[in-house]
């Protein structure tokens, strides 16, 4: 059966967000709200939608248990239920096993299963940076079947990402123009959480989280939620250390474009990326950009991307790669404080370095375009201590620079700027559902799968 997909367009201005709390500006607004599909069908029968930032309204029509319709997954599950399709089936972690403490191992996290709070907490300390955060995941909370599912979860993975991510944060800290570059960090979304959470009183966090959990999912989204939750009061206390002028850093989830395999057991919850565009960054004096990744496996950025950085590069906005993995363990003997010449204490710590090493450290300003203080202090052993200068072999950062390819989405593009308003090719991030009687009757998760039973649309 033949279907259109017809797009609407919103007039340039500028609305506050309620739910974030800030102004959203045009194009941010129609990025979040891009899940602007109306469906028509065959044999007269009209399906009417009106788009706003709390979802769709839609209108009753009768249509037979033959008729199939492909609806955008986050507003069918905004209007069906988080779950739809899957109501009995529970969520499973296995990026780390729920715990009953945060990360300050407290026991009262419950509050922050608030999707008010939890968004109050995540939302931009700046009011600069306000405009860019999605707060989409965070909002799905507000479905108590799924907030019961949701316990703080920790990871070896996550650990080990917040350890590495302590030597990037005193190199950040002191560098005297930080500002102007933005760093987007695209590691998996638990892990990409716990950057955020070491890093949250020396930049401002943007998370851009923009899908919801399912049983089924395609991404592991309930898994970057639990992450949320356990750093959550950290977070909290962090950020209101944060200095005037701190840099951005944008929440990415590296998982948002998993391959969708065609099995009857996945619901297509992926999604795409938003960053600013350039003119966005100019007015927030950004110059420079840090792609910020796990380790050497990833070499370039992910497809969602590419368009945008070769655009940055095009328009004098430097593009640079940065693996996590460049900052490597380094165990030393730190006299601590307290210590007296005649009797010194001493312990073993383990520290990260850039290019594992406290003689490496100071390169990373060299090739990452920072300009750093005049003297560097590292606190080891609850002593200050000054950082030496680079000396020995530097550390070799990536060889990459943004280049045009082709991605799964170099089809033609809907909107006025480019990288705005990108395709999604064919079927992404949508589920078919089977509607009778202007009723959701079934949800097929898989593209050639069986339906699973679901329950009514609009209600008795």
């Amino acid at each position: 059966m033949a279907k259109k997909t017809r797009h609407r367009t919103r007039k340039n201005k500028t609305t506050p967000d309620a739910t974030s709390g800030g102004q959203m500006t045009d194009w941010f607004r129609e990025e979040i709200s891009r899940r602007t599909a109306s469906q028509r069908l065959g044999k007269g029968i009209a399906w009417g939608s009106a788009l706003s930032m709390a979802g769709l309204s839609f209108y009753k029509f009768a249509l037979d248990d033959s008729d199939e319709i492909t609806f955008d997954s986050l507003e069918l599950q905004r209007k069906e239920g988080w779950n739809v399709g899957a109501p009995n089936k529970r969520l499973s972690f296995t990026s780390g096993s729920p715990i009953q403490v945060d990360s300050r191992v407290r026991p009262d996290w419950f509050p922050y299963l608030d999707p008010r709070r939890l968004i109050e907490v995540y939302q931009p300390a700046s009011t600069s940076w306000q405009p860019f955060f999605v707060p989409t995941l965070i909002q799905s909370l507000n479905q108590s079947t799924l907030r019961e599912q949701i316990r703080p979860i920790v990871s070896t993975d996550m650990r080990d990402t917040y350890e590495r991510a302590e030597g990037l944060r005193e190199l950040l800290g002191q560098a005297t123009d930080g500002a102007q570059t933005l760093i987007l960090s695209d590691l998996p979304g638990p892990a990409s959480v716990a950057l955020g959470a070491a890093l949250a009183d020396t930049v401002v966090l943007v998370p851009a989280y923009d899908n919801w959990p399912h049983p089924d999912g395609v991404v592991r989204a309930h898994e970057t939620l639990a992450g949320m939750v356990y750093y959550a009061h950290e977070i909290e206390e962090k950020k209101a250390q944060l200095k005037p002028g701190a840099p951005a850093m944008i929440l990415l989830d590296s998982q948002r474009l998993s391959p969708y395999r065609d099995e009857n057991t996945q619901f297509d919850n992926r999604y795409l990326a938003k960053i600013p565009p350039i003119d966005q960054l100019r007015e927030r004096g950004i110059t420079n950009v840090i792609y910020l990744v796990r380790d050497e496996t990833q070499r370039e950025e992910l497809d969602d991307l590419n368009d945008e950085f070769v655009e940055f590069d095009k328009n004098s906005i430097g593009v640079r790669l940065l693996r996590l993995s460049d900052f490597k363990p380094f165990d030393e003997e730190i006299e601590i404080a307290g210590s007296t010449e005649s009797t010194p204490t001493k312990v073993r710590e383990r520290h990260y370095y850039y290019g594992g090493s406290p003689l490496s450290h100071w390169w990373f300003y060299s090739h990452y375009g920072y300009r750093p203080s005049p003297t560097v202090i590292l606190t080891r052993g609850g002593r200050a201590t000054t950082m030496p200068r680079p000396s020995g072999p530097a550390p070799s950062p990536p060889r990459y620079r943004p280049q045009t390819r082709t991605t799964i989405f170099s089809a033609s593009r809907t909107g006025g700027a480019r990288g705005v308003g990108r395709s999604r090719p064919s079927g992404f991030g949508r589920t078919s559902v089977r509607m009778s009687g202007g009723r959701v009757t079934g949800t097929r998760l898989g593209r050639s799968g069986s339906y699973g039973r679901s329950g009514g649309w609009f209600g008795g």
